[in-house]
């Protein structure tokens, strides 16, 4: 099971308590308990507490849009600083992963850790623009 709660799995117009979310969505009661201290809207400040299933859904697709990183044309991902980030020299390698997507492969310019970022296949070539690829070792051609 994927570790984000899909928000689709509540129905927007009932009211859940913490255990009968906890089910819907796949979690641990003590995960939603987590999600209220955060900022999940509940109902009444006494227990038990409802929560709306819209709040729900509104919580978790904020909570995961702010844990998204817009990368810009020129940059990967990098798994240590967290951020986008430039690769050395602009070199990467490419990794085919399905017939449709491959994963560029880069250094880091600010800590030397590992950068990646997803593609369609189909736009390689203007990555090729950007960034100086070679194939990586076993890669279909």
């Amino acid at each position: 099971m994927g570790k984000r709660a899909n928000p689709m799995s509540v129905k927007s117009a009932l009211t859940y308590d913490i255990n009968e979310a906890a089910v819907a969505l796949g979690k641990t009661p003590a995960t939603i308990r987590n999600w209220i201290k955060d900022g999940l809207a509940v109902m009444s400040s006494r227990k038990p507490y409802l929560i709306l299933g819209a709040a729900i859904q509104e919580y978790l697709r904020a909570k995961y849009k702010a844990a998204k990183r817009p990368l810009g044309p020129d940059q990967l991902f990098c798994l240590s600083c967290r951020a986008a980030q430039k690769p050395v020299g602009m070199s990467v390698t490419i990794g085919r992963i399905s017939q449709r997507t491959s994963l560029l492969k880069g250094v880091c310019e600010r800590c030397d850790g590992v950068c990646t970022r997803m593609i369609a296949t189909s736009t390689a070539d203007s990555f090729a623009a950007v960034f100086k690829i070679t194939k990586e070792a076993g890669s279909e051609p």
